[in-house]
């Protein structure tokens, strides 16, 4: 037996002792195996467990120790299997049988106890091979007749009862933690085998109506750690000491494991994923936002250009995208004698349209007509120059 705890007087040892015991209980009772062969659909699925260990950490208290030996009852599950597979359920409401407890803790003080399955538990038994494994969700009632009884500050006085629940655990002959479970020996009457099953979470605390406050049960609660294993064993010689442990403590339960967010037990669905900021799109489908020129013109489109002067057009350019682009200009004249600058660059914000003069000049030998064109990203625009030949100064 291995067992460590702190000194914090006889009274508290005595309690933690004992809702580690409970604790223990609730969950062995929800589980037993003897006399049970897996059959077909419908027929009677009855099992029991003559020892148990539990590993749990309370405040003040470590345990790791046998909490249920030979000399105490038997604990009892009944059920039916659902298939020829070895599948069984314990139904909720008459799956577990086992009596209210009642234990003194101070004189003329008993802390009480009524352990239920809080949901149908489920598992399977192979009956070649001895391999079993259950999935069971156990709730657990705790009352006292005067809470000051109890080692912890701050609880007041009066009588108190709440509900702790789900506590739920794994269980399988080939877990290692707490203690090594191995398969039944003797597979057709589930004997001289061991279960190992942990809880991974801290089991919510409910007050019973009219049986103290809320708050006292929070600080109830909070004596119980997140994590915590059982042993369940049948065996037909004596047990005293439980096998060393081949597996590590498994870790807290999180909302990650379940795909969701949150503080386990209390997760959230998490919201559907988004693109990142600057992206568009719907997600996954996410791109960056580009910019796009969908107009470039000319104001005016038709216009006048004397001889040996110059001229102002005004370039429009849009950009009709989700980002700002720049967009490069490239300008040409279709008269020699009438020029324009090759190119420039136009910043345009994103589903704007940005405006540029365009100066445009004609030699004094520049006659007919030049079309000036502006081109950017596949689109252009246009003007139309009619050049007027400079007047000739007269002679005197």
């Amino acid at each position: 037996m291995n067992s460590t705890f702190v000194n914090h007087g006889r009274r508290a040892l005595t309690v933690k002792v004992a809702l580690a015991a409970l604790l223990a209980a609730c969950i062995a009772m929800a589980f037993g195996a003897n006399h049970a062969k897996a059959a077909g659909a419908g027929d009677p699925f009855d099992a029991t467990f003559n020892y148990a260990g539990l590993n749990v950490d309370v405040t003040l208290a470590q345990l790791d120790e046998l909490v249920l030996t030979e000399a105490d009852s038997p604990l009892t599950l009944q059920g039916t299997y659902d298939d020829a597979n070895g599948n069984f359920t314990l139904p909720k409401a008459s799956g577990l049988n086992f009596p209210d407890v009642s234990l003194e803790i101070d004189d003329g003080v008993n802390l009480d106890a009524n352990i239920a399955l809080a949901s149908d538990g489920h598992g399977n038994y192979n009956d070649s091979t001895g391999v079993m494994s259950a999935d069971l969700s156990i709730a657990l009632t705790i009352g006292v007749s005067d809470v000051a009884a109890l080692p912890l500050p701050g609880l007041g006085s009066g009588p108190l009862s709440c509900v702790f629940a789900p506590i739920n655990v794994s269980f399988s002959t080939e877990n290692g933690w707490p203690h090594d479970g191995s398969a039944f020996a003797d597979p057709a009457t589930i004997e001289n085998g061991a279960l190992a099953g942990a809880w991974r979470s801290k089991p919510k605390a409910t007050v019973v109506p009219g049986k103290g406050a809320q708050a006292t049960c929070d600080l109830i609660s909070n004596v119980l750690k997140p994590v915590g294993g059982l042993w369940l064993a049948n065996s037909s010689t004596p047990i005293t000491t439980m096998p060393p442990a081949t597996a590590p403590k498994p870790p807290e339960e999180t909302c990650a494991e379940h795909n969701m967010v949150g503080k386990f037990p209390d997760c959230k669905t998490p919201p559907d994923p988004e693109c990142e900021e600057g992206q568009i799109g719907t997600y996954p489908n996410c791109e960056n936002p580009k910019g796009k020129i969908t107009k470039v013109a000319f104001a005016p489109a038709r216009g006048v250009v004397k001889a040996g002067k110059s001229v102002k057009l005004k370039l429009k350019v849009t950009n009709s995208g989700k980002a700002a682009i720049t967009a490069a200009v490239k300008l040409k004249s279709s008269n020699r004698k009438v020029t324009v600058a090759k190119s420039l660059r136009v910043p345009v914000p994103a589903g704007k349209t940005v405006t540029k003069v365009v100066v445009v000049k004609a030699n004094k030998k520049a006659k007919g007509k030049a079309i000036i064109t502006a081109s950017a990203s596949g689109k252009s625009g246009k003007s139309t120059l009619t050049v007027k030949a400079a007047k000739k100064k007269r002679r005197r």
